[in-house]
């Protein structure tokens, strides 16, 4: 990260963050895709999906697991999330004089895949099954981007239309940059990696169903096995364990919005046996379901793990 560009952004955040409210760790912009993050001090770890998105790093450092994979990063680095991923994540790094500040742009893949054909790019697909999420870091050309989107939100009334443009010209400098297959995998890649995506959004459809391999892979046109050791190449877990990971995750928030019974949960989210469920939940999560929602209601809200 150039010194200038490390400055411009912290300052265009800062400004920002000084406005809002001081109880908000995530502040809306404007623009309805981009969001601002802060967070004042190192976090314990926290669990949810990572929906598609980029997120910049300005200041503090983060960890994040993904599967069994840890993924550290800094100032100047962006986390891409290609495919809604159940992911692990804390800040590790942060004050309350010098905070965690990243800057998130919400992602449709529809969005670009549009993009990508109507220009006609030229992208290469890796060898290799891409992976759901990366870690990159951003040159002079992509914080350009991110510094002017911030400077627009000063703008209001030429949101509409400067903003879209600059989320394409920031899908572009995705998109053509080192890892840029996490997030164009689907538009490039061949009918097997369009295959892993529609798998994952059919558990995501149907994650309260019983999960039958054979059946899913019928459904996106793969074999078994393929689909199997595909899956995992890019989301670094077994279609099985994703959906325990959806289940689970989706628990959580029912048992957060209100009184309800974790037995009750249990059966809505697809398990047929409640002490499995208060098993596995307490393997995931660190605490018992009614227990754990009890300590979430006490803590500030951010929107990503």
């Amino acid at each position: 990260m150039t010194q200038h560009s490390e400055t411009r952004l912290l300052d265009l955040v800062g400004q920002a963050m000084r406005g809002a409210d001081a109880g908000n760790l995530d502040l809306a912009t404007g623009l309805p895709w981009l969001w601002l993050i802060r967070r004042p001090a190192p976090t314990p770890a926290g669990r949810g999906i990572l929906t598609p998105s980029v997120c910049l790093l300005v200041q503090g450092e983060k960890e994040m697991l993904v599967g069994s994979q840890v993924l550290r990063y800094g100032p100047g680095c962006y986390v891409q999330a290609g495919v809604a991923m159940p992911v692990s994540g804390q800040v590790i790094r942060a004050t309350d004089a010098a905070p965690y500040y990243g800057i998130r742009v919400d992602i449709d893949p529809k969005e670009v895949a549009a993009f990508v054909l109507e220009m006609q790019l030229q992208l290469q697909l890796a060898d290799a099954d891409p992976p759901a999420i990366t870690v990159e870091r951003a040159d002079d050309a992509m914080l350009d981007v991110f510094v002017r989107l911030l400077r627009l939100l000063d703008r209001p009334r030429d949101l509409p239309v400067l903003g879209r443009l600059l989320k394409q010209e920031l899908i572009y400098r995705l998109v053509t940059a080192p890892g840029g297959a996490t997030l164009s995998r689907g538009v490039v890649g061949g009918q097997r990696e369009r295959a892993v995506g529609e798998a994952i959004q059919w558990i995501r459809t149907h994650y309260n169903e019983p999960l039958s391999i054979d059946a899913l892979a019928r459904t996106v046109h793969m074999s078994p096995s393929v689909l199997h050791r595909r899956f995992k190449a890019a989301t670094v877990m077994s279609p099985l364990q994703y959906q325990k990971q959806v289940r689970l995750l989706e628990a959580r928030k029912l048992l957060m919005s209100g009184d309800v019974e974790a037995a009750s949960v249990a059966y809505e989210v697809g398990y047929e046996s409640p002490s499995q469920f208060s098993r596995e939940y307490r393997r995931l999560f660190g605490a018992p379901p009614l227990k754990d929602a009890e300590q979430l209601r006490r803590q500030p809200v951010g929107a990503q793990p």
